[in-house]
């Protein structure tokens, strides 16, 4: 979606700048307008769609850290860093927080006007640290929670890496079998009219059938593909997938653990810059990645606004680890929410290494076994005409 820079007239008579993002400008100033704003100007920045790598934004922290730590004031520090980067989409912004934080504007509305760039996260945890007098440690409270959420998110990648590849290769390997060493090998003990085993014979009816409509097939199989991406784009198909997604046996109960460990950290994070609770579940909901989870803490949310205690408001759900449950009571009653939601996620980070080592030691032979016996049928049936031929002959 589009990102604008906007300068909106709002009651009273000031001028604010933000970055909205929206589907057109059109749509864009009819939204202003219904919340009582007036859009002054407004202008398309391309730059700010594309995502930050990971890396950049760790190396610009970990300098910025550095450099405040040092006793440098933000606008020099901004400046220091500036003069070593290359020009980028991300030093364009850089410079625009820059001039706005030169111009009195504070830390964390600087970064939030590029909020489809940062996450709701970092400029709360910018925001605490400003509220506080301290936006050194809130960088580097949220530097430690950012590199673990990058290390356990690597894990998964590396866990699926091998799997898929060896799933690809295997399918690619039985394909080319059918549809062409198949009918090579086993064509001339057809046309001789030779008595075929059981296992050849379906072999040989399922390879003509491949070869037949295997356009068909291929064509089927894209649109299938094509189908379901689109159907789970839309909001109604990505909840039912990630609904169903985790009453899965093995997979589901990785991305409940992996969603309570990611919520657990960023509300740990949030909290301890004294955002409210309920503002601080709103924030950490929007790192999770699975809807259903997303709808269930918006319930919880709902549940806090009405007065109702967060350990309460979580146990209604049934979503959430019982152990998990039962530490956050002990923290809200011990008044160390902070602090457990922690430990909670430091847990759950390790059972998710955990679950994701057996899931790679597991996996990998499953897959090898069961390709292993697909391939060996493929190779038992195509040979066994020449050893039947052999017996008679002998």
């Amino acid at each position: 979606m589009p990102a604008y820079k906007c300068k909106i007239a709002v009651s009273g008579g000031e001028v604010v700048e933000k970055v909205i993002t929206s589907n057109s400008a059109s749509s864009l100033k009819k939204t202003i307008a219904r919340d009582g704003g007036f859009l002054v100007h407004v202008k398309k920045n391309s730059y700010l769609q594309q995502k930050i790598k990971p890396k950049e934004f760790y190396s610009f922290n970990q300098e910025f850290l550095t450099l405040l730590r040092a006793g440098l004031p933000v606008v020099i520090a901004f400046d220091t860093i500036i003069a070593k980067q290359d020009k980028t989409s991300f030093i364009k912004i850089l410079k625009n927080i820059r001039e706005d934080i030169s111009q009195g504007e504070s830390i964390a509305n600087a970064f939030e006007k590029y909020e489809t760039v940062f996450s709701a996260l970092y400029i709360a945890s910018l925001r605490s640290g400003e509220a506080s007098g301290n936006v050194s440690d809130a960088i580097e409270e949220y530097l430690e929670y950012f590199e673990r959420s990058q290390q356990i998110r690597q894990k998964i990648k590396s866990a699926s890496v091998y799997p898929a590849i060896l799933t690809i290769c295997s399918v690619f390997v039985v394909a080319f079998l059918i549809v062409f060493v198949v009918p090579a090998i086993t064509g001339t003990f057809v046309e001789a009219g030779a008595e075929l085993p059981i296992s050849t014979s379906i072999l040989l009816g399922f390879s003509a059938f491949i070869r037949s409509y295997l356009l068909a097939i291929i064509m089927g199989i894209i649109l299938m593909i094509w189908g379901v991406s689109f159907y789970l784009k839309t909001d109604k198909g990505r909840l039912l997938f990630d609904t169903y997604y985790l009453k899965l046996p093995f997979l589901g109960d990785l991305s409940v653990i992996y969603s309570t460990a990611l919520f657990a950290s960023s509300l740990s994070t949030v909290l301890t810059g004294g955002i409210p609770l309920n503002k601080a579940l709103e924030i950490s909901k929007g790192l999770i990645k699975n809807m259903f989870f997303q709808a269930e803490i918006q319930n919880v949310v709902k549940s806090v606004e009405q007065g109702r205690g967060f350990t309460q408001s979580l146990n209604e759900l049934d979503i959430f680890p019982d152990m998990a449950l039962r530490m956050i009571a002990a923290g809200e009653e011990g008044g160390a929410l902070e602090k457990v939601l922690k430990d909670i996620a430091r847990f759950y980070e390790k059972e998710v290494e955990a679950k994701l080592t057996i899931m790679t030691s597991t996996i990998e032979p499953l897959l090898m076994v069961l390709m292993g016996f697909v391939i060996g049928f493929i190779m038992l049936a195509m040979y066994m005409p020449i050893f039947q031929m052999a017996g008679t002959i002998g």
